[in-house]
Protein backbone atom coordinates (compact mmCIF):
# COMPACT_ATOMS: atom_id res chain seq x y z
CA UNK A 1 0.00 0.00 0.00
CA UNK A 2 1.35 3.37 -0.85
CA UNK A 3 1.80 4.83 2.86
CA UNK A 4 0.61 8.75 2.66
CA UNK A 5 2.98 9.59 5.41
CA UNK A 6 6.25 8.84 3.33
CA UNK A 7 4.63 11.38 0.48
CA UNK A 8 7.44 13.60 1.05
CA UNK A 9 9.96 11.63 0.67
CA UNK A 10 9.54 10.45 -2.86
CA UNK A 11 11.00 11.83 -6.03
CA UNK A 12 8.95 14.02 -7.91
CA UNK A 13 6.93 12.11 -11.08
CA UNK A 14 5.26 14.18 -13.94
CA UNK A 15 2.72 12.70 -15.51
CA UNK A 16 1.23 13.93 -18.85
CA UNK A 17 -2.16 12.08 -19.14
CA UNK A 18 -4.82 11.84 -22.17
CA UNK A 19 -7.12 9.73 -23.58
CA UNK A 20 -9.99 9.29 -26.30
CA UNK A 21 -8.38 10.42 -28.87
CA UNK A 22 -10.50 8.56 -31.52
CA UNK A 23 -8.03 8.86 -34.36
CA UNK A 24 -10.45 7.64 -37.27
CA UNK A 25 -13.49 9.53 -36.34
CA UNK A 26 -15.60 10.32 -38.90
CA UNK A 27 -18.71 12.50 -39.42
CA UNK A 28 -20.47 14.25 -42.35
CA UNK A 29 -19.62 14.21 -45.59
CA UNK A 30 -17.26 17.41 -45.73
CA UNK A 31 -14.03 15.85 -47.38
CA UNK A 32 -10.29 18.11 -47.13
CA UNK A 33 -8.00 18.76 -49.16
CA UNK A 34 -5.89 15.99 -48.26
CA UNK A 35 -9.20 13.61 -49.22
CA UNK A 36 -9.45 12.91 -45.92
CA UNK A 37 -12.84 13.29 -44.29
CA UNK A 38 -12.69 16.70 -42.59
CA UNK A 39 -13.55 15.51 -38.79
CA UNK A 40 -11.09 12.90 -39.17
CA UNK A 41 -8.18 15.54 -40.28
CA UNK A 42 -9.80 17.29 -37.01
CA UNK A 43 -8.72 15.07 -35.00
CA UNK A 44 -5.75 14.45 -36.17
CA UNK A 45 -4.74 17.96 -35.73
CA UNK A 46 -5.75 17.71 -31.98
CA UNK A 47 -3.54 14.87 -31.82
CA UNK A 48 -0.98 16.67 -33.48
CA UNK A 49 -1.41 19.53 -31.17
CA UNK A 50 -1.78 17.70 -27.82
CA UNK A 51 1.84 15.59 -28.79
CA UNK A 52 3.47 18.92 -29.59
CA UNK A 53 2.29 21.03 -25.97
CA UNK A 54 2.97 17.28 -23.86
CA UNK A 55 6.68 17.44 -25.10
CA UNK A 56 6.64 20.64 -23.95
CA UNK A 57 5.59 19.75 -20.22
CA UNK A 58 8.75 17.54 -20.17
CA UNK A 59 6.78 14.75 -18.49
CA UNK A 60 8.46 11.52 -17.13
CA UNK A 61 5.90 9.53 -18.10
CA UNK A 62 2.73 9.70 -21.02
CA UNK A 63 -0.60 8.32 -20.06
CA UNK A 64 -2.40 7.60 -22.84
CA UNK A 65 -5.85 5.54 -20.96
CA UNK A 66 -7.66 4.21 -24.46
CA UNK A 67 -9.99 4.47 -27.27
CA UNK A 68 -6.47 6.04 -28.99
CA UNK A 69 -8.38 4.68 -32.41
CA UNK A 70 -11.91 4.99 -33.05
CA UNK A 71 -12.23 1.41 -34.67
CA UNK A 72 -10.67 -1.88 -34.51
CA UNK A 73 -9.49 -1.78 -38.42
CA UNK A 74 -8.36 2.06 -38.71
CA UNK A 75 -7.07 2.79 -42.36
CA UNK A 76 -3.65 2.35 -43.29
CA UNK A 77 -3.40 6.66 -43.49
CA UNK A 78 -4.42 6.80 -39.87
CA UNK A 79 -2.21 4.52 -38.48
CA UNK A 80 0.97 5.74 -40.85
CA UNK A 81 -0.37 9.43 -38.99
CA UNK A 82 -0.64 7.90 -35.35
CA UNK A 83 2.60 5.49 -35.67
CA UNK A 84 5.04 8.76 -36.83
CA UNK A 85 3.48 10.85 -33.95
CA UNK A 86 3.90 8.56 -31.44
CA UNK A 87 7.54 7.94 -32.77
CA UNK A 88 8.31 11.57 -32.43
CA UNK A 89 7.14 11.88 -28.84
CA UNK A 90 8.80 9.18 -27.63
CA UNK A 91 11.87 10.05 -29.79
CA UNK A 92 11.77 13.80 -28.42
CA UNK A 93 10.76 12.79 -24.73
CA UNK A 94 12.62 10.16 -24.32
CA UNK A 95 9.94 9.03 -21.46
CA UNK A 96 8.12 6.14 -21.95
CA UNK A 97 4.17 6.18 -23.22
CA UNK A 98 1.89 3.60 -22.37
CA UNK A 99 -1.58 3.00 -24.05
CA UNK A 100 -4.34 1.06 -22.59
CA UNK A 101 -6.67 -0.59 -24.94
CA UNK A 102 -10.34 1.01 -24.92
CA UNK A 103 -13.73 -0.66 -25.64
CA UNK A 104 -13.07 1.17 -29.55
CA UNK A 105 -10.05 -0.93 -30.37
CA UNK A 106 -11.27 -4.04 -28.35
CA UNK A 107 -11.44 -6.66 -31.29
CA UNK A 108 -14.81 -8.97 -30.93
CA UNK A 109 -12.86 -11.95 -31.94
CA UNK A 110 -9.25 -13.04 -31.25
CA UNK A 111 -8.01 -13.39 -34.43
CA UNK A 112 -9.06 -10.06 -35.23
CA UNK A 113 -6.03 -9.12 -33.45
CA UNK A 114 -5.21 -5.50 -31.86
CA UNK A 115 -3.63 -2.52 -33.84
CA UNK A 116 -2.21 -1.23 -30.69
CA UNK A 117 0.14 -3.83 -31.23
CA UNK A 118 2.37 -2.50 -33.86
CA UNK A 119 2.74 0.57 -31.99
CA UNK A 120 4.94 -1.47 -29.63
CA UNK A 121 7.98 -1.17 -32.18
CA UNK A 122 8.51 2.26 -31.42
CA UNK A 123 10.95 2.45 -28.99
CA UNK A 124 9.61 3.23 -25.27
CA UNK A 125 5.79 2.45 -26.14
CA UNK A 126 4.34 -0.03 -24.08
CA UNK A 127 0.70 -1.22 -24.84
CA UNK A 128 -1.45 -3.02 -22.89
CA UNK A 129 -5.08 -4.57 -24.54
CA UNK A 130 -5.98 -7.26 -23.66
CA UNK A 131 -5.69 -8.60 -19.64
CA UNK A 132 -4.08 -6.51 -16.89
CA UNK A 133 -0.16 -5.57 -17.58
CA UNK A 134 2.25 -4.09 -14.93
CA UNK A 135 5.13 -1.71 -16.19
CA UNK A 136 7.69 -1.31 -14.13
CA UNK A 137 10.45 1.65 -14.37
CA UNK A 138 12.75 1.39 -11.91
CA UNK A 139 15.18 4.57 -13.07
CA UNK A 140 11.97 6.82 -12.11
CA UNK A 141 10.42 4.57 -8.96
CA UNK A 142 7.07 4.30 -11.35
CA UNK A 143 5.00 1.25 -11.66
CA UNK A 144 2.20 1.41 -13.50
CA UNK A 145 -0.62 -0.94 -13.52
CA UNK A 146 -2.93 -0.76 -16.75
CA UNK A 147 -6.95 -2.02 -17.11
CA UNK A 148 -8.04 -1.90 -20.11
CA UNK A 149 -11.26 -2.46 -21.93
CA UNK A 150 -10.91 -6.31 -22.34
CA UNK A 151 -9.87 -6.52 -18.78
CA UNK A 152 -12.82 -5.02 -17.17
CA UNK A 153 -15.00 -8.10 -17.86
CA UNK A 154 -13.08 -10.76 -15.39
CA UNK A 155 -12.14 -7.46 -12.81
CA UNK A 156 -12.13 -9.95 -9.86
CA UNK A 157 -9.57 -12.15 -10.96
CA UNK A 158 -6.87 -9.39 -10.20
CA UNK A 159 -4.79 -8.25 -7.37
CA UNK A 160 -5.28 -4.73 -7.35
CA UNK A 161 -2.37 -3.72 -5.54
CA UNK A 162 0.94 -1.37 -5.40
CA UNK A 163 4.30 -2.64 -6.08
CA UNK A 164 5.50 -1.30 -2.70
CA UNK A 165 9.17 -1.45 -3.88
CA UNK A 166 8.26 1.57 -6.38
CA UNK A 167 7.95 5.27 -4.44
CA UNK A 168 5.06 5.66 -6.93
CA UNK A 169 2.10 3.50 -8.10
CA UNK A 170 -0.32 4.99 -10.74
CA UNK A 171 -3.15 3.05 -12.17
CA UNK A 172 -4.63 3.23 -15.63
CA UNK A 173 -7.89 2.12 -16.26
CA UNK A 174 -10.72 2.06 -19.46
CA UNK A 175 -14.15 1.97 -17.72
CA UNK A 176 -17.14 4.16 -16.50
CA UNK A 177 -16.42 4.50 -13.44
CA UNK A 178 -18.59 6.01 -10.69
CA UNK A 179 -20.02 8.65 -13.47
CA UNK A 180 -23.88 8.82 -15.24
CA UNK A 181 -22.90 11.01 -17.47
CA UNK A 182 -22.37 9.02 -20.84
CA UNK A 183 -20.30 10.20 -23.41
CA UNK A 184 -19.94 6.59 -25.41
CA UNK A 185 -21.52 3.79 -25.33
CA UNK A 186 -19.89 0.21 -24.80
CA UNK A 187 -17.96 1.18 -21.60
CA UNK A 188 -17.73 -1.60 -18.59
CA UNK A 189 -19.20 0.02 -15.42
CA UNK A 190 -17.21 -0.09 -12.27
CA UNK A 191 -17.34 1.28 -8.72
CA UNK A 192 -14.24 3.41 -7.75
CA UNK A 193 -14.08 0.81 -4.69
CA UNK A 194 -13.60 -1.70 -6.82
CA UNK A 195 -10.18 -0.58 -8.40
CA UNK A 196 -8.85 -0.14 -4.91
CA UNK A 197 -7.96 3.69 -4.74
CA UNK A 198 -6.21 3.70 -1.78
CA UNK A 199 -3.75 1.55 -3.00
CA UNK A 200 -2.52 4.12 -5.62
CA UNK A 201 -0.91 7.61 -6.15
CA UNK A 202 -2.38 8.39 -9.20
CA UNK A 203 -5.60 7.36 -11.27
CA UNK A 204 -5.77 7.78 -14.82
CA UNK A 205 -9.37 7.09 -15.92
CA UNK A 206 -10.66 6.81 -19.89
CA UNK A 207 -14.10 6.59 -21.82
CA UNK A 208 -15.78 9.46 -20.82
CA UNK A 209 -15.13 12.67 -22.53
CA UNK A 210 -15.04 14.94 -20.18
CA UNK A 211 -12.50 16.10 -18.24
CA UNK A 212 -13.87 15.38 -14.56
CA UNK A 213 -12.84 14.23 -11.03
CA UNK A 214 -14.04 10.66 -9.85
CA UNK A 215 -12.13 10.90 -6.86
CA UNK A 216 -9.59 12.48 -4.60
CA UNK A 217 -7.12 10.77 -6.76
CA UNK A 218 -8.93 9.31 -9.70
CA UNK A 219 -9.68 11.45 -13.07
CA UNK A 220 -11.03 11.56 -16.54
CA UNK A 221 -8.67 13.54 -18.44
CA UNK A 222 -11.27 13.74 -21.25
CA UNK A 223 -11.11 13.84 -25.26
CA UNK A 224 -9.01 15.56 -27.30
CA UNK A 225 -11.92 16.55 -29.55
CA UNK A 226 -15.63 16.62 -29.57
CA UNK A 227 -15.88 13.16 -30.69
CA UNK A 228 -18.77 11.67 -28.11
CA UNK A 229 -22.08 10.16 -29.06
CA UNK A 230 -24.09 13.20 -28.29
CA UNK A 231 -20.95 16.39 -29.07
CA UNK A 232 -24.46 18.90 -28.58
CA UNK A 233 -24.64 17.87 -24.58
CA UNK A 234 -20.92 18.58 -24.63
CA UNK A 235 -20.43 21.24 -27.13
CA UNK A 236 -19.17 23.90 -24.17
CA UNK A 237 -16.48 21.11 -22.84
CA UNK A 238 -12.76 22.22 -23.10
CA UNK A 239 -10.90 19.29 -25.24
CA UNK A 240 -7.32 18.96 -23.32
CA UNK A 241 -5.20 16.85 -21.33
CA UNK A 242 -4.34 16.74 -17.95
CA UNK A 243 -0.57 17.42 -16.57
CA UNK A 244 -0.36 15.60 -12.81
CA UNK A 245 2.78 16.33 -10.43
CA UNK A 246 3.33 13.81 -8.01
CA UNK A 247 3.34 13.25 -4.66
CA UNK A 248 1.86 16.64 -4.89
CA UNK A 249 -0.76 15.69 -7.09
CA UNK A 250 -1.02 18.61 -8.00
CA UNK A 251 -3.28 18.94 -11.74
CA UNK A 252 -3.40 21.39 -14.13
CA UNK A 253 -5.45 21.05 -17.18
CA UNK A 254 -3.80 21.96 -20.74
CA UNK A 255 -6.93 22.90 -23.31
CA UNK A 256 -6.42 22.55 -26.83
CA UNK A 257 -7.12 25.50 -29.14
CA UNK A 258 -7.59 23.05 -32.14
CA UNK A 259 -11.25 21.10 -31.60
CA UNK A 260 -13.69 22.77 -33.87
CA UNK A 261 -16.23 24.60 -32.22
CA UNK A 262 -19.91 23.11 -31.64
CA UNK A 263 -22.65 25.50 -31.17
CA UNK A 264 -26.05 24.81 -30.42
CA UNK A 265 -28.17 27.95 -30.98
CA UNK A 266 -30.93 29.43 -29.53
CA UNK A 267 -34.04 27.76 -30.21
CA UNK A 268 -37.52 29.03 -32.37
CA UNK A 269 -41.40 28.33 -31.76
CA UNK A 270 -42.61 28.78 -34.86
CA UNK A 271 -46.38 27.88 -33.83
CA UNK A 272 -48.16 30.73 -35.63
CA UNK A 273 -45.05 32.08 -37.57
CA UNK A 274 -45.66 32.49 -41.75
CA UNK A 275 -42.41 30.69 -43.41
CA UNK A 276 -41.31 34.08 -44.56
CA UNK A 277 -41.03 35.05 -40.82
CA UNK A 278 -39.54 31.90 -39.77
CA UNK A 279 -36.72 32.21 -42.06
CA UNK A 280 -36.22 35.94 -40.64
CA UNK A 281 -36.13 34.01 -37.62
CA UNK A 282 -33.66 31.61 -38.24
CA UNK A 283 -31.26 34.26 -40.02
CA UNK A 284 -31.58 36.74 -36.86
CA UNK A 285 -30.85 33.35 -34.78
CA UNK A 286 -27.38 32.52 -36.85
CA UNK A 287 -26.48 36.03 -37.60
CA UNK A 288 -26.02 36.40 -33.20
CA UNK A 289 -23.60 33.39 -33.44
CA UNK A 290 -20.33 35.03 -32.43
CA UNK A 291 -17.64 34.97 -35.38
CA UNK A 292 -20.51 33.56 -37.72
CA UNK A 293 -21.41 29.78 -38.49
CA UNK A 294 -18.16 29.14 -40.85
CA UNK A 295 -16.61 26.54 -39.82
CA UNK A 296 -18.49 25.61 -36.80
CA UNK A 297 -20.44 22.02 -36.43
CA UNK A 298 -24.12 23.82 -35.36
CA UNK A 299 -27.52 22.39 -34.51
CA UNK A 300 -30.61 24.59 -34.57
CA UNK A 301 -34.43 23.07 -33.19
CA UNK A 302 -37.28 24.44 -34.34
CA UNK A 303 -40.40 23.52 -32.58
CA UNK A 304 -44.27 23.43 -33.03
CA UNK A 305 -43.98 23.81 -37.21
CA UNK A 306 -46.57 22.78 -39.74
CA UNK A 307 -45.25 20.40 -41.98
CA UNK A 308 -46.93 23.32 -44.84
CA UNK A 309 -44.46 25.98 -42.78
CA UNK A 310 -41.77 23.42 -43.43
CA UNK A 311 -42.41 22.30 -47.23
CA UNK A 312 -42.59 26.76 -48.22
CA UNK A 313 -39.54 27.62 -46.34
CA UNK A 314 -36.92 28.58 -48.39
CA UNK A 315 -34.39 25.90 -49.00
CA UNK A 316 -32.23 27.25 -50.73
CA UNK A 317 -31.27 29.82 -48.14
CA UNK A 318 -31.33 27.29 -45.97
CA UNK A 319 -28.73 25.00 -48.14
CA UNK A 320 -26.88 28.44 -48.40
CA UNK A 321 -26.41 28.63 -44.29
CA UNK A 322 -25.53 24.86 -44.04
CA UNK A 323 -22.99 25.62 -46.84
CA UNK A 324 -21.64 28.35 -44.25
CA UNK A 325 -20.80 26.01 -41.64
CA UNK A 326 -18.99 22.80 -41.14
CA UNK A 327 -22.27 21.22 -40.41
CA UNK A 328 -25.55 22.59 -39.00
CA UNK A 329 -28.28 20.09 -38.25
CA UNK A 330 -31.64 21.39 -38.58
CA UNK A 331 -34.06 19.40 -35.82
CA UNK A 332 -37.75 19.84 -36.14
CA UNK A 333 -40.56 19.13 -34.23
CA UNK A 334 -43.59 19.05 -35.95
CA UNK A 335 -47.24 19.69 -34.99
CA UNK A 336 -50.44 18.24 -35.28
CA UNK A 337 -52.91 20.36 -37.51
CA UNK A 338 -56.76 19.27 -37.68
CA UNK A 339 -58.49 21.47 -40.14
CA UNK A 340 -57.51 25.19 -39.19
CA UNK A 341 -56.63 23.80 -35.49
CA UNK A 342 -53.37 23.28 -35.02
CA UNK A 343 -51.78 21.30 -31.60
CA UNK A 344 -48.75 20.57 -29.95
CA UNK A 345 -48.61 16.47 -30.72
CA UNK A 346 -48.37 14.70 -28.27
CA UNK A 347 -45.82 11.45 -27.26
CA UNK A 348 -46.97 8.33 -28.76
CA UNK A 349 -49.86 10.13 -31.76
CA UNK A 350 -48.25 8.64 -34.24
CA UNK A 351 -44.78 11.12 -34.82
CA UNK A 352 -41.44 9.17 -35.24
CA UNK A 353 -39.79 11.64 -32.63
CA UNK A 354 -42.56 11.47 -29.87
CA UNK A 355 -42.79 7.47 -30.44
CA UNK A 356 -38.77 7.62 -29.60
CA UNK A 357 -38.95 9.82 -26.67
CA UNK A 358 -42.00 7.74 -25.45
CA UNK A 359 -39.95 4.71 -25.88
CA UNK A 360 -36.74 6.04 -23.98
CA UNK A 361 -39.11 6.85 -21.06
CA UNK A 362 -39.75 3.36 -20.32
CA UNK A 363 -36.17 2.46 -21.31
CA UNK A 364 -34.32 0.63 -17.79
CA UNK A 365 -30.60 0.90 -18.08
CA UNK A 366 -27.97 1.26 -15.06
CA UNK A 367 -25.93 4.20 -15.78
CA UNK A 368 -28.34 5.98 -18.00
CA UNK A 369 -31.24 8.49 -17.80
CA UNK A 370 -34.20 8.27 -20.30
CA UNK A 371 -33.05 11.93 -21.17
CA UNK A 372 -29.31 10.56 -22.29
CA UNK A 373 -31.32 7.68 -24.57
CA UNK A 374 -33.75 10.42 -25.86
CA UNK A 375 -31.04 13.21 -26.55
CA UNK A 376 -28.81 10.36 -28.84
CA UNK A 377 -32.06 9.26 -30.46
CA UNK A 378 -33.21 12.53 -31.24
CA UNK A 379 -29.75 13.45 -32.87
CA UNK A 380 -30.01 10.29 -34.79
CA UNK A 381 -33.03 10.66 -35.79
CA UNK A 382 -31.90 14.38 -37.19
CA UNK A 383 -29.17 13.06 -39.22
CA UNK A 384 -31.68 11.10 -40.99
CA UNK A 385 -34.15 13.91 -41.58
CA UNK A 386 -30.97 16.02 -42.81
CA UNK A 387 -30.16 13.46 -45.44
CA UNK A 388 -33.47 13.38 -46.41
CA UNK A 389 -33.45 17.00 -47.13
CA UNK A 390 -30.30 16.74 -48.49
CA UNK A 391 -31.47 14.18 -50.98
Amino acid sequence: MVAADKSSKKPSLRVCHLSDVHLGYRRYNRIAKSGLNQREVDVNLAFQEAVQRVISCKPDVVIIAGDLFHAVRPSNAIVTFCFRQLRKLSRELGSPIIIVGGNHEAPKRVDTGSVLQLLCEIDGVFVADTGMEVFTFPEKGLAVTCLPHSAMENLSQYSLRADDRFPHNILVAHAQVNERWISDFGGAEVELKALQPHEWDYIALGHVHIHKIVGLNAFYSGSLEHTSANIWAEGKELKGFLEVNLPTGKRTFHPLTSPREVVVLDPIDALDLTPETLMERIEEVVAGVPGGLEGKIARLHIGNITRETYKNLDHKALRALRAKALHLTLEVAFVQTYGDVKAVAQPGRGLLRDQLLDFSKTWDAPGITSDDIAEVLGDYLSKVEASYEAS
